[in-house]
């Protein structure tokens, strides 16, 4: 963080680990305030949490997460990188917009009442 040069209040909140397991990072995501990742799977991931995310790229699949305002495409310039992610961390997101585009964990729920004829 010193041959960076980010030591701040922030950074001091900052988890950074050797790699961990899929169970740990869940534990992880749902617990951040902000998420920093390249990662599609972890976008989408933080999205379920209510978690924002700062991606270090140019672009995203998950375009419809940016649209709605959770999620920030940043590139990899350090200034923004830095920049985007004290204003996610700052930001209220109790009353930030949340849309179910993924099903809202009832698909298996949809599954029985449709081969049930429902």
């Amino acid at each position: 963080m010193k041959s960076y040069d980010l030591i701040n209040e922030i950074s001091q909140k900052l988890i950074i680990t050797e790699p961990i397991s899929y169970f740990e990072m869940v534990i992880l995501e749902g617990n951040a305030k902000v998420i920093i990742t390249d990662s599609g799977g972890v976008q989408k991931e933080g999205y379920f949490f209510k978690t924002p995310c700062i991606i270090p790229r140019n672009e995203t699949e998950w375009i419809e997460l940016v649209e709605v305002g959770w999620n920030k495409v940043v590139g990899n310039e350090k200034e923004n990188i830095i920049k985007e992610t004290i204003k996610a961390y700052n930001e209220d997101t109790n009353n930030k917009k949340w849309i179910d585009f993924y099903g809202g964990g009832k698909a298996s729920e949809r599954i029985v009442e449709v081969l049930n004829g429902e």
